[in-house]
């Protein structure tokens, strides 16, 4: 199996990620260079010094470059809020999205990346030290699938910067993509779990710590994971499905010895039939950068699911307003519009994200639209939906 992780709008998530996250990763490169220079070189001269001069030496120069490093951890904590549960649906692993020309050499979206890609090579080329070009690069490679090259630059980004949570759980995600298996490998849980040590607010790593836990079998683990996670997040249908993910952990231990330990006092019990089965979709819905000038904020979007093949029906439908855009939006069968016509009845379903001028669901002409599927809900828990194009009459 290959699902197709990333599709176009992985593209448009990662050009906000370039020009709206990474200037909270600046930090003086100057002073980092010198200092990190000055530790290869002391590596160099290992043999020709004593142990402990050593030791001493390194231990100066790492408090130097920790010293430089502490103001941006503000910065991964806005990241983590601004984010929210965005990088869940990135993170979830088997997802198939988009249209199968997405990540088309000819699609103008990905030329542009591409195009930023040599920018960003020949300012490597000037200074092959920058920490925030080198992150960049991999963030880009890592938008076009091309995750053997992401992995090369968030490595060497993290070389740069070595306790630098961010990247550990970017590089972390891109090996689970590059991967391709059912389960996490095995560095990107030991970067998982340092980046969950320096910063245990990321909440994208105990996502992905929870669901490699969970894929192990070690339930009561990725339990512990999204409780530590649950416990950040604010009311609303993110916060639910996480719950949801719960309960799915809860229903497992009840086969085996220690799962009423984990159950609160009072807690109903689970149905593992019913709720181990029920499909939740944690949409990532982006809106084209194009398009934003031309919308007040107040405009509402529509997600919308049906059966790729079949009644032509919503299975689910949710709504917001443009203003809240990016955001992630979780659908399931408690979203349905018609009595027998919901997400667990269908095998494959199309997602749309709909900008209505008039307010109404029914497309018109000038709304602003983006699909993404079909969606196996077997393998799917997550998808990503840019609005990127105009309907015309």
């Amino acid at each position: 199996m290959t699902p197709n992780f990333l599709a176009i709008a992985a593209v448009a998530v990662a050009v906000a990620v370039f020009f709206v996250v990474f200037p909270l990763l600046r930090k003086p490169r100057a002073e980092r260079t010198q200092i990190q220079r000055q530790l290869d070189a002391l590596d160099e001269r290992i043999d020709e010094l004593d142990a402990s001069e050593y030791a001493a030496q390194r231990k100066a120069l790492r408090s130097q470059l920790q010293q430089i490093q502490e103001p941006r951890s503000v910065g991964f904590a806005m990241i983590a809020t601004l984010a929210l549960l965005v990088p869940i649906g990135t993170a979830l692993l088997y997802t198939k999205v988009g249209e199968p020309d997405a990540l088309s050499p000819e699609n103008p979206a990905v030329a542009e990346l591409r195009a930023e890609l040599i920018r960003i090579a020949n300012s490597l080329e000037r200074d092959p030290d920058d920490f925030e070009q080198w992150a960049r690069l991999g963030m880009a490679y890592k938008a076009i699938e091309e995750f053997s090259s992401a992995a090369h630059a968030l490595r060497r980004a993290l070389y740069i910067d070595e306790q630098n949570p961010f990247i550990m759980v970017e590089l972390a995600e891109t090996l689970m993509f590059a991967s391709q298996g059912a389960r996490l490998p095995a560095e990107s849980v030991n970067l998982l779990e340092t980046a969950a040590r320096l910063e245990p607010q990321n909440q994208k790593a105990l996502w992905l710590l929870g669901i490699g836990a969970f894929q192990e079998s070690n339930y009561q683990e990725a339990l512990a994971w999204w409780q530590q996670l649950d416990r950040q997040l604010s009311d609303g249908s993110v916060r639910n499905s996480v719950r949801e993910q719960m309960q799915r952990a809860r229903v497992r231990l009840g086969d085996g010895p220690g799962a009423s330990a984990e159950l609160p006092p009072g807690h109903p019990s689970l149905d593992a039939e019913t709720i181990g089965v029920a499909p939740v979709f944690l949409v990532d819905v982006a809106l084209d950068p194009e398009f934003e000038p031309e919308l007040a904020g107040s405009e509402t979007v529509f997600l919308i699911a049906r059966a790729a093949s079949g009644p032509r029906a919503p299975l689910a439908v949710q709504r917001v307003q443009v203003r809240d855009l990016p955001t992630t939006i979780a659908l399931s069968d408690g979203d349905a519009m018609v009595d027998g016509l919901n997400l667990s009845n269908h095998t494959d379903i199309v997602l749309t994200a709909r900008v209505s001028i008039s307010g109404t669901p029914e497309p018109q002409a000038g709304d602003l639209e983006g699909h993404a599927g079909p969606l196996s809900i077997v393998e799917a828990a997550g998808a990503r939906v840019l609005i990127n194009s105009r309907l015309t009459p």
